[in-house]
């Protein structure tokens, strides 16, 4: 069903896009309202009749924004689990539990780390003399 729709949905947008790019250029109709000159010029037009080509992309624009809801209401999340490659599907802890003998061993004759060092194994720096 999903699928029926996305190929429908795909062929009107593939449509309408031809018959926009078809569509005669009215001068400006988009841009008529940012400058007063225009504006003015175009409010004493007649308004053309709608010829088939803009019915056409009408109901074209009426029938994508339907398919676009419909595919919207199918692709809403269900009670199901879903069967994606993508999210396995996971029955236990997220994080899994390491064991003790899985972790490395630390020799007995290892300085622990909370003692304070008596000498920095950092090398000295020398001393310049000033002039």
């Amino acid at each position: 069903m999903v699928q029926v729709l996305v190929v429908v949905h795909l062929l009107i947008a593939i449509i309408m896009i031809a018959l926009i790019l078809l569509q005669k250029n009215e001068g400006g109709a988009a841009g008529a309202g940012f400058s007063a000159a225009s504006s003015v010029a175009s409010m004493n037009q007649v308004r053309a009749r709608p010829n088939p080509l803009s019915r056409a992309t009408t109901i074209l624009g009426i029938c994508f924004f339907a398919t676009s809801l419909g595919l919207a209401l199918l692709a809403k999340p269900s009670d199901r689990a879903s069967s994606s490659i993508f999210t396995p599907q996971v029955d236990g802890p997220s994080v899994p539990k390491l064991d003790d003998s899985a972790l490395p061993s630390v020799p007995a004759d290892a300085p622990s780390s909370t003692e304070p060092k008596a000498e920095s194994s950092a090398p000295a720096v020398p001393s310049v003399p000033n002039n």
